[in-house]
């Protein structure tokens, strides 16, 4: 399955997350393609980052989580590409444009859009699902 994969699904999974974490990893064995806008990677390493800082991970092992999210290949798309749109998007919805990023490319693409957050599954029901609802049953 191609999928627009937001960030945060990638973290809760990566920093095993309760009460997501299992529904993020049954969801990573079905990805074929995951796509993201290219701020995803630096989206991510903050998050690693504030888990070192706050002692959730040791240094070293913040490494070895965003080794392992290379491991995902996770495709990035230029921002550049989207973001008159995106911008267009959060005007309209009130939903900040890092997040509308990723709603335009799902939109583009006419991929589902994976997220966990409650904001953009309320504003963006035809794109945006929680991971769980494309795992087969």
């Amino acid at each position: 399955m191609n999928v627009v994969v937001d960030t945060n699904v990638v973290a809760y999974y990566l920093l095993a997350s309760e009460p997501f974490v299992e529904e993020a990893r049954q969801f990573w064995r079905i990805v074929a393609q995951p796509l993201a806008p290219a701020l995803w990677a630096a989206e991510l390493a903050n998050v690693v980052w504030m888990a070192v800082r706050t002692g959730i991970l040791a240094p070293d092992e913040g490494q070895r989580r965003l080794d392992l999210a290379g491991r995902l290949h996770v495709r990035s798309v230029s921002i550049r590409t989207l973001w008159q749109a995106a911008l267009a998007r959060a005007i309209a919805s009130d939903v900040a444009v890092y997040d509308t990023l990723f709603v335009e490319l799902a939109a583009r693409r006419r991929l589902p859009l994976a997220t966990f957050d409650a904001k953009i599954l309320k504003a963006f029901p035809d794109v945006a699902c929680r991971p769980g609802a494309l795992v087969p049953s």
